[in-house]
């Protein structure tokens, strides 16, 4: 992944709507079946699964909830869009930037909605907070997850997560 501009200092008021990253929808009507809502519950499962194993350095884990093309972006308040793609490729780069922390890292997700969902697509939103523990905790950044997911074997898999984060952490 190449350097993400980070020397903007400056998080503007819906920045993530304004550069086309977010696109809140309307309310969505309430499922029909049974099966339409264990789906909306297992896609936001596997949307929230990806920071538990984040933190917890479970990298057989996050293997496991990506499709084989699955691409991570980020974008820094709106600075250009960096990305890494193929499944191994995202796990790597992922590995690689636990290694630089020597922190407990808690990513707290909330707001989360499902904005798009069909027989085998999904697409959930949360914010965003990332904490850094040693001796005391400290929010190190806010920001949003927008996962795209694909039904891949019953199995709800992460396809594409953007990180759009309001600061560098």
């Amino acid at each position: 992944m190449t350097e993400t501009n980070t020397d903007s200092g400056t998080c503007s008021p819906a920045w993530a709507h304004a550069a086309g990253f977010l696109n809140l929808q309307n309310p969505s009507a309430v499922p029909a079946t049974i099966e339409e809502l264990a789906d909306r519950d297992l896609a936001r499962e596997s949307a929230l699964r990806y920071s538990y194993a984040y933190d917890e350095r479970r990298l057989e884990v996050l293997r496991s909830l990506l499709t084989d093309d699955a691409k991570f972006s980020i974008s820094i308040a709106g600075s250009d869009v960096q990305s890494v793609e193929g499944r191994d490729t995202v796990v790597e780069w992922l590995s690689e930037i636990m290694d630089s922390q020597d922190d407990q890292r808690r990513h707290l997700v909330s707001n989360v909605i499902i904005e798009e969902i069909s027989a085998d697509r999904a697409v959930v939103v949360t914010y965003l907070a990332v904490f850094s523990i040693r001796d005391s905790a400290h929010l190190a950044t806010t920001g949003f997850y927008r996962f795209e997911l694909e039904k891949q074997d019953t199995v709800w898999r992460i396809s594409h997560i953007f990180d759009g984060l309001d600061r560098p952490f």
